[in-house]
């Protein structure tokens, strides 16, 4: 699939408003904006789910060859970032004197696959790639059953995943049991997000028009008691129904638009869009590295400024997401593609 630019724009704009939430929020307190009526570190995260849902399933190219090069270039995307990340951060929570996770702990997160395997998370956002994985899985399994290409197929598992949300939210708010109604959730919007790629480009057959419709509808009519039952009561992170209720309906909404009358291409947004995922995944090791720098130049008991320590880690932020793009996402993607490349050679030459 060619690079769409404004794909990386609506990235960048993404991964600010993640940072955002991290970074600035705590800084504001307690507003009734962000208390309420919208999340903007959801917003960003929902417009993730749903970019991967464009990108992801025609990453998969027909042929025998297909799934292995998909498992290759995916494992190369995801996983080195993913490690210097996790490194970096212990490396922090040493430095800074915080409690470290248990080894166990930190040899389950070198997997992504932590949470299945009943381990926390070590840094607080690596849920969203557990969610990444499964939906990566599932578009592998319909490609190895010959069905990722039915628009029709992908559009019932996003209908499925809805009705999953559901039932789990009505088990949620009946037992007070933290079920994760946010998986089914994110796999739905990653598969209408494979749907809506083929309304951009302009197949809008009768089949696909039916089905995109019928998706929306039922964004509409079930999203709100979904999210009602699943978050009526906080389990511990802030859940709040009418603030999640409006975030998800803006996130679509928004989503529709930015990616079809009203894409952005700047190249500031496409850079920060290009280095995303080490912006993602780095802003907390470089929040604590700010704050370990700032503490230690000011009068003992005095703590830092926090807009300082928010301004310093932005900046932190960035360079070291550039430096990680350049120096290990980049070299890893590339070789990841000389692999497929040579294995792609040594067929042919055996032919």
């Amino acid at each position: 699939m060619k690079r769409l630019a404004y794909l990386d724009a609506l990235r960048g704009i993404a991964a600010l408003m993640v940072v955002f939430t991290h970074l600035y929020a705590p800084l504001i307190g307690h507003v009734w904006v962000f208390d309420y009526l919208i999340d903007p570190g959801k917003l960003g995260v929902l417009w993730f789910f749903m970019i991967s849902g464009v990108v992801i399933p025609y990453s998969l190219k027909p042929g025998p060859e297909g799934a292995r090069r998909f498992l290759i270039s995916r494992l190369m995307r995801l996983y080195p970032a993913y490690w210097v990340s996790l490194l970096i951060f212990v490396i922090m929570l040493k430095l800074t004197g915080a409690p470290l996770p248990s080894l166990a702990q930190i040899v389950a997160n070198l997997t992504m696959v932590q949470a299945a395997l009943g381990f926390d998370d070590v840094i607080g956002l690596y849920w969203t790639l557990f969610i990444e994985l499964v939906f990566y899985g599932l578009c592998l399994a319909l490609f190895l059953g010959g069905k990722l290409y039915d628009q029709t197929v992908r559009a019932r598992c996003s209908l499925g995943c809805l009705l999953l949300a559901l039932a789990m939210g009505v088990v949620r708010a009946v037992s007070e049991r933290k079920l994760p109604v946010a998986l089914p959730l994110a796999l739905s919007l990653m598969f209408f997000g494979s749907i809506w790629r083929q309304w951009l480009l302009a197949e809008h057959s009768k089949e696909l028009t039916r089905n995109l419709s019928t998706l929306l509808i039922a964004f509409v009519l079930i999203l709100p008691p979904t999210l009602i039952m699943a978050y009526s009561k906080d389990m511990g992170t802030g859940e709040t129904w009418g603030r999640y209720c409006f975030t998800y309906t803006l996130a679509i909404g928004s989503f529709l638009l930015l990616t079809r009358s009203l894409r952005l291409n700047h190249p500031v947004l496409v850079w920060l869009g290009a280095v995303s995922y080490s912006l993602y995944l780095l802003h907390p090791s470089m929040l604590m590295l700010a704050e370990h720098v700032l503490g230690a130049c000011v009068p003992e008991g005095n703590g830092a400024a926090p807009l300082s320590v928010a301004l310093l880690a932005t900046l932190l932020t960035l360079g070291a997401a550039d430096l990680c793009f350049r120096c290990i996402e980049s070299p890893f993607i590339q070789l990841g593609k000389r692999l497929n490349n040579r294995k792609a050679k040594a067929q042919t030459i055996s032919v």
